[in-house]
């Protein structure tokens, strides 16, 4: 499932964006997606950029660019209720702007895990996806097929 963009000017801490400018948030990430939040901005040169932040911190910036052919960026988890887990992944759209399959995948003791991801478009340039289970890799794919990325999720510490 694909929808739109989960992106606002202010970031999390509620310091202004570029340029001193604040604007009203136009999305957030759902409710219980974890301790994560996005931010689009653009750059001087009228590149765009997506802020990651975590636990209202800048955690990676992300910049538009049409060289690279690879989707997926990065991936986390932290913990939530039992044995899940919050779950993120984030990349570049490819170059026909298509959002990328992404499937979590999880191994536990006599079961394996699986599940497709909800994906959501920022600035018409990035994609984020998030789920909720025991996860610890994701899978990303275009869906015009080519070579799937994957990468371990990398674990998030809580916030004391």
């Amino acid at each position: 499932m694909t929808s739109t963009a989960s992106h606002s000017a202010t970031a999390p801490n509620g310091r202004p964006g570029p340029g001193g400018a604040s604007r009203a948030p136009e999305g957030a990430l759902p409710a219980g997606a974890g301790p994560w939040s996005v931010r689009s901005a653009g750059s001087g040169r009228g590149r765009a950029a997506l802020e990651l932040y975590q636990y209202g911190e800048l955690t990676d910036v992300l910049v538009a660019a049409r060289l690279t052919p690879h989707l997926l960026r990065g991936a986390r988890h932290c913990p939530s209720t039992g044995r899940n887990r919050h779950v993120l992944a984030w990349g570049r759209l490819a170059a026909d702007g298509v959002a990328p399959a992404v499937v979590f995948t999880g191994r536990r003791p006599f079961r394996r895990a699986r599940s497709t991801a909800e994906v959501a478009v920022v600035a018409d340039r990035f994609w984020i996806a998030w789920a909720e289970g025991p996860f610890d890799a994701v899978r990303v794919e275009h869906s015009a097929g080519g070579t799937a990325e994957r990468l371990p999720l990398e674990r998030v510490r809580s916030v004391a």
